[in-house]
């Protein structure tokens, strides 16, 4: 069977995107956290909406850590 991810509707991950850009310091890999400042930042119409804007965040920021290249170790 193939995994083919979570999708996510694009406005979702737009505004996730956005908030991280604008406000990266707000924004860690602790769902409680995010879900917090979505709450501060954005209006949203719904709990559910912002729990799934805080959990592709939360996703998005953990991810991209992970990604950065460590530095060199030096002998």
């Amino acid at each position: 069977m193939i995994n083919l991810g979570n999708i996510r509707q694009t406005h979702i991950k737009s505004t996730a995107i956005d908030l991280v850009k604008k406000y990266p310091e707000h924004f860690s890999g602790d769902f409680q956290k995010n879900k917090e400042n979505v709450d501060l930042l954005v209006e949203v119409s719904s709990n559910l909406l912002r729990n799934r804007i805080a959990g592709y965040i939360t996703r998005y920021v953990v991810s991209r850590s992970k990604n950065k290249p460590s530095r060199p170790i030096s002998e």
